[in-house]
């Protein structure tokens, strides 16, 4: 009886396989990388950045940065954590560079998720078009008004659902720090509300 021939799987290489590809010489590897890892860049980006033109310059500033550093990374912690890292910071600098520019401070963040709404209370359900967007106008203003730092300890938080020790290997941040950073940007946040409401409440008496 003949034998089936068989076939080995295809091999998909590691990130960190790829990594040694490129700093060995082989860039045209980079591609992959960016490939594998470019929804998640722009998924981060949309969340701290409301024009599309924004979060596009700053994806393309992580990679370029991340191509630039490539050959820092020493593998002692997981490609993705090191990559996430970068991209982090590359959000926080550009998050710093736009608060200098007055004709952009208000918060870039997304905010369809129900949680951030949910803890400003009373919002209106998605049938009443006015009022969703007045609610949405106010946490626009409210993260605008906070810090950078506060804004990043939040979205990944709770847009991202990440935990307190994903956080801190994201930040490099120890996890007691991202814990006072998380109850700082909640205190910033409700300071934030309460002030908003009160000069609401001046102008309509």
């Amino acid at each position: 009886m003949q034998a089936t021939e068989t076939f080995p799987e295809t091999d998909v290489r590691t990130d960190e396989e790829l990594v040694g590809i490129v700093v060995g010489g082989d860039v045209d590897c980079f591609e992959e990388l960016i490939t594998r890892y470019q929804p998640r860049v722009f998924g981060m980006a949309r969340k701290y950045f409301r024009n599309e033109s924004d979060a596009e310059d700053v994806v393309q500033t992580i990679f370029t940065k991340t191509f630039q550093k490539l050959s820092s990374y020493k593998g002692t912690a997981p490609f993705e954590h090191w990559f996430m890292r970068l991209s982090l910071n590359a959000c926080y600098d550009a998050l710093r560079r736009k608060r200098n520019r007055p004709d952009q401070t208000i918060s870039d963040m997304l905010f369809d998720d129900e949680s951030w709404q949910d803890r400003l209370g009373n919002i209106p359900d998605a049938s009443d078009r006015v009022g969703l967007e007045e609610a949405r106008e106010l946490v626009y203003t409210v993260l605008g008004q906070i810090s950078d730092r506060a804004r990043i300890v939040l979205t990944l938080q709770e847009l991202e659902g990440r935990t307190i020790k994903e956080i801190a290997e994201i930040t490099g941040w120890s996890e007691s720090l991202v814990k006072v950073q998380a109850f700082r940007a909640r205190k910033e946040m409700r300071a934030s509300v309460e002030r908003f409401l009160s000069r609401e409440k001046r102008i309509v008496t």
